[in-house]
C-alpha cells in the first residue's frame, strides 16, 4: 500500500507540472482582442494637422481660411475663405466659423487699421485720449489728464494709459484732494511729514512755477519802462512850455481863481453843507454809465443772475448720464437724497438728475430760491475739472462767468 501511495504521489506531481507547462505555452493574443492601433495619431503634426472623427490625420486650414469639408484617406481637407472685412481667422485651424470683425464704435475712438481675412480690426483712441478696458468686451477712451501746478509728469499718456503724475521735489499730496500737490512750507499735518521730511533739513525753496527765474529780467524791462516814459513826459513838458511863453499871466490868473474858488467853497460848505453836495455831485457815475433814472438801466459791472433751472439743464446737456451721479455726489449730495429721487422718478432718469442737482443748488439759492450762488457755480466748475471734465467746465464759465 505505501508503494502505490508513493507512486499516485509522484504521478499527481507529474500532471500538475504539465498543466502548467501548457498553460504557459498558450498564446494570448488568440483570446485578447488587439491594442488599438495609435500609429496614425502619432504621425499626426500638431502645428499642421489634425486628426478627424475616423482617425485620419487632415492639414488645418491657413489663417484666413475655415474648414468646409474634413479630409478623408484620399482627399485634402476643404477650406472656405473668411468674408473681407466681415469676418476673420487669425491662425491655421479646422474651426466651422470665422470670427466677426471687431466694430471701432466707441466715442472718440478711430480705426488703425481695417479688419482682413486674416486679422482682425485694430482699434485706437484718437490723440489725447487713451483707451480703458471696463471688462474683457467693454471699453471706453477717456481724456487724458494733464499735471497741474506741483506735479511733473513721469509717463505721458499712451493709448492705452493714462498721464502719470507725480508732485515735484519739496511738494506733497494733500489727502484730502488727491489731485492737489502743496508745498511743503504748508505741511500741517502727519500725513505729510514723511514726504516733506528731506524739505526741512534742506536750506533749498520749493519750486516755484519759473517766474523766479525771469525776475531779473523782467526787473531790468520794468525799469527800462518806467525810464522811458520819465523821459517822454519831460520832453512833452519842455514843448508846452516852449510853445506858450505868453501865457504866464493867464497860468497865474487861474491859479489865482481856482484858490479864490477853493476858499468860497469851503466858505459854502461850512455855511450850507447839503446845497453844496448836491451842486458838487456829478450826474453820472465817471466808470459806469447811467440816465436820469438809475434803475431804468444797470451798470455792466453788476454780474449777471444764473437762474437755477437754466444752469441745471445747461449740465445735463454737457455732462453724459452715467457720470451725473458721480457729479452729484463730489457736490455734497447724500445718497438717501439721490435713492429718493431715482425711486421718485423711476421711468424718468433726466428729471430724477435734475431733483439730485436742485436740491444741491437750493442750498445756496438767492433771490426767493430761484438764483443760484455765484460761490456754487465755481465750486461746480472746479469738480468739472476734477472729474477730467475741463471742456464742459469752460462752457458753462464762458456763458454763465462774470461779464
Amino acid at each position: 500500500m505505501d508503494v502505490w501511495r508513493g507512486r499516485w504521489k509522484d504521478k499527481c506531481i507529474l500532471n500538475i507540472c504539465t498543466l502548467l507547462l501548457l498553460c504557459w505555452s498558450v498564446d494570448p493574443s488568440l483570446t485578447a482582442p488587439p491594442p488599438p492601433d495609435r500609429t496614425k495619431e502619432l504621425q499626426c503634426s500638431e502645428g499642421s494637422h489634425y486628426p478627424n472623427a475616423n482617425g485620419t490625420c487632415c492639414r488645418k486650414c491657413h489663417e484666413g481660411f475655415k474648414l468646409k469639408e474634413d479630409c478623408t484617406e484620399d482627399v485634402e481637407s476643404k477650406c472656405e475663405a473668411c468674408k473681407e472685412g466681415r469676418t476673420y481667422l487669425e491662425r491655421s485651424n479646422y474651426a466651422k466659423n470665422c470670427f466677426r470683425c471687431t466694430s471701432c464704435d466707441v466715442d472718440n475712438e478711430e480705426v488703425l487699421s481695417p479688419c482682413k481675412k486674416s486679422k482682425n480690426t485694430v482699434c485706437r483712441c484718437i490723440k489725447g485720449f487713451y483707451k480703458n478696458e471696463i471688462d474683457s468686451v467693454t471699453r471706453e477712451c477717456l481724456r487724458c489728464k494733464a499735471c497741474g501746478s506741483g506735479e511733473r509728469e513721469t509717463q505721458p499718456c499712451a493709448s492705452e494709459s493714462d498721464t502719470v503724475c507725480e508732485c515735484k521735489d519739496f511738494y506733497f499730496r494733500d489727502k484730502k484732494n488727491n489731485r492737489t500737490c502743496l508745498p511743503c512750507q504748508n505741511c500741517r499735518s502727519a500725513d505729510c511729514q514723511q514726504e516733506c521730511a528731506s524739505w526741512k533739513g534742506s536750506s533749498i525753496e520749493p519750486e516755484d512755477t519759473g517766474l523766479s527765474v525771469w525776475s531779473p529780467y523782467l526787473l531790468a524791462a520794468f525799469g527800462c519802462v518806467c525810464v522811458l516814459l520819465l523821459m517822454v513826459v519831460g520832453i512833452m513838458g519842455v514843448l508846452v512850455v516852449r510853445q506858450k511863453p505868453k501865457g504866464s499871466s493867464s497860468v497865474l490868473s487861474a491859479e489865482i481863481t481856482s484858490q479864490g474858488s477853493e476858499k468860497s467853497t469851503r466858505r459854502l460848505i461850512q455855511e450850507d453843507p447839503e446845497n453844496v453836495l448836491n451842486q458838487s455831485m456829478p450826474s453820472c457815475s465817471p466808470v459806469c454809465e447811467c440816465e436820469q433814472d438809475p434803475l431804468s438801466k444797470l451798470p455792466d459791472c453788476v454780474p449777471k443772475e444764473i437762474t437755477i433751472s437754466e444752469l441745471i439743464y445747461s449740465v445735463l446737456d454737457q455732462v453724459s448720464p452715467r457720470r451725473v451721479k458721480e457729479l452729484v455726489r463730489s457736490l455734497g449730495v447724500s445718497d438717501i437724497v439721490i435713492e429718493r429721487a431715482e425711486n421718485d422718478h423711476l421711468r424718468d432718469t433726466k428729471e430724477a438728475q435734475y431733483q439730485m442737482l436742485r436740491v444741491w443748488a437750493k442750498g445756496g439759492a438767492q433771490g426767493g430760491g430761484g438764483v443760484l450762488a455765484r460761490p456754487l457755480l465755481y465750486h461746480l466748475l472746479d469738480k468739472l475739472r476734477d472729474m477730467d471734465l475741463g471742456g464742459t467746465a469752460e462752457e458753462l464759465e464762458t456763458k454763465y462767468g462774470d461779464q
